[in-house]
């Protein structure tokens, strides 16, 4: 295992600064913004705007790596193309030779949050620069592990979404059954 900082094995930048971009009757494109990247790795819920043209690097890439720059520093490994990156999140493009699945899982880590909390600002919300991000230590394995690592951490992430829907429809579940009594009880 090495023990490696993000910034050796990453291109890391931010996100564009699209209110700077926004203008009616250009192309519309579908924008990632903070709220598209969620906890465990899910990103959807995209912001649809019309911009002038973007710079190619604000365009997402197979394997991109996106981690929200303020708290809660949710990180998302990307596999659909062509999405915009808004600005407070950070574009994390791998060198060879790095998974970005294990990588992006390798970030949501405790010991990273703990890095990220001691190098970020003492706002009330705390936040974290492309910087400081650069400067997270990582303790890496080899490639093949990597991938293997990173396939156990994604089936895992797709249990708990599905354990998460059965939460779910078991809490509709209950209030259904309540509001039927209620109903009853009238």
């Amino acid at each position: 295992m090495d023990k490696v900082k993000l910034g050796d094995i990453a291109d890391v930048s931010s996100g564009l600064s699209y209110r700077r971009y926004v203008e009616e009757g250009s192309q519309s494109y579908d924008v990632i913004v903070q709220r598209s990247i969620k906890r465990d790795g899910v990103l959807n819920d995209f912001e649809k705007m019309q911009l002038k043209q973007p710079k190619p690097h604000y365009f997402t890439r197979h394997g991109d790596v996106l981690m929200k720059m303020p708290y809660p520093y949710d990180v998302v490994c990307v596999s659909r193309e062509n999405l915009v990156v808004s600005d407070r999140i950070a574009i994390i493009r791998l060198n060879e030779g790095y998974d970005p699945s294990f990588i992006a899982h390798l970030l949501t880590n405790t010991h990273v949050k703990k890095q990220l909390y001691e190098l970020g600002s003492t706002e009330k919300i705390p936040h974290t620069s492309i910087r400081e991000i650069k400067e997270l230590e990582l303790i890496i394995p080899d490639y093949a592990m990597q991938v293997k690592y990173g396939e156990l951490l994604n089936t895992i992430n797709e249990k708990i979404a599905e354990d998460l829907k059965l939460v779910e429809y078991d809490q509709n579940l209950k209030e259904g059954i309540l509001n039927k009594i209620w109903e009853d009880l009238k």
